[in-house]
């Protein structure tokens, strides 16, 4: 049988307290903070005491410790506000000062889980939006996505679809207000307003094929309607309504263009029918008859000829006129 003296026991529990202080030291150099600290206390709490140096190295140890679990508070707190990316960025800054924390790995992991989680609800997200025609909303969803993954060159290939896809939806719907808008002047019998809508600047090209189609219907609609007012003016004059005739007249001069199938008949119309008014002396009326049709016919050497023999009575008219004035005052 073995005795063991008391002396025996001392030693060995100097002995393992050496131990424990080695380990602690080894603990804290290989960077197990943790444990070092926790080894040191449970040394403390039984009575002992390691090495200055040792208790240094615990301390350092706690130091790193208390630092890392600072930033594990904020990354808990930012994952109860629900911000991932800012919850995990905290935890990764906890394993730069403490790398082998092993419950932070563990934490960046349920992380990682839930950010991927939430990645594939705004992924699901944008894919409903968009069959639901709202592209804004699936690019919302998307650029939400791109926040959790913003290195992700398939979020980032998506992006860029869906702008595109909401420019050319903006320039369609932008293209139908227009032509919604020409197709409403052209009902309205405002030929002009529709034709300026479909070839001002780069419309043509907006419009594509229906803006010609439209264009075309604007063009048939005008000459159509001037055919009708021309009847009516012809018909006025036959029943001796000069001025009714006057009327539209003036009106299909102001729409129609020179070249066009009925303009020449126009002007001539135009010019008869001034001729009328200039002999029974309303000159004034003549001479606007002759102007407008001499705009859709320039080269008409007879209605210039005609408009300089109108202005000259006019303004004998008006000299008249002025010395009836001064006789009067007199």
């Amino acid at each position: 049988m073995w005795i063991v003296s008391p002396g025996c026991a001392f030693l060995d529990k100097i002995s393992g307290q050496r131990s424990e202080c080695s380990r602690i030291a080894a603990l804290s150099r290989s960077g197990e903070h943790k444990p070092a600290v926790d080894a040191l206390q449970e040394v403390e709490r039984a009575g002992n005491t390691c090495a200055p140096e040792v208790q240094e190295a615990a301390a350092q140890s706690k130091t790193k410790l208390q630092k890392a679990d600072s930033y594990v508070r904020k990354a808990l707190q930012r994952r109860k506000e629900g911000n991932l990316i800012s919850a995990r960025a905290n935890l990764e800054r906890a394993l730069e000062i403490y790398p082998k924390y092993y419950w932070v790995q563990t934490l960046i992991k349920n992380i990682d889980r839930s950010i991927q989680a939430e990645l594939d609800n705004l992924k699901n997200e944008a894919i409903y939006f968009e069959s639901r025609g709202d592209p804004e909303g699936a690019l919302s969803r998307v650029q939400d996505a791109m926040k959790l993954a913003p290195e992700d060159r398939e979020l980032k290939s998506e992006s860029a679809r869906l702008e595109q896809l909401i420019v050319k939806a903006n320039e369609d719907r932008s293209v139908s207000a227009l032509l919604d808008e020409a197709r409403e002047h052209l009902e309205n019998g405002r030929f002009d307003e529709a034709r300026l809508l479909l070839t001002r600047d780069d419309s043509a090209e907006r419009l594509g094929l229906k803006g010609k189609e439209l264009l075309a219907e604007v063009q048939k609609r005008r000459l159509e309607h001037i055919r009708q007012r021309f009847d009516i003016a012809v018909e006025m004059e036959k029943k001796g309504d000069h001025e009714t005739a006057a009327r539209h007249t003036l009106y299909i001069l102001k729409l129609s263009e020179s070249g066009e199938p009925d303009s020449t008949q126009i002007v001539e119309f135009a010019r008869l029918l001034g001729m009328k008014f200039y002999s029974t002396g309303k000159f004034s009326r003549a001479r606007e008859l002759w102007e407008s049709a001499l705009a859709i016919d320039p080269g008409n050497r007879k209605l210039t000829g005609y408009l300089e023999e109108v202005e000259t009575r006019l303004e004998n008219l008006d000299r008249i006129k002025k010395g009836d004035k001064e006789d009067i005052g007199k």
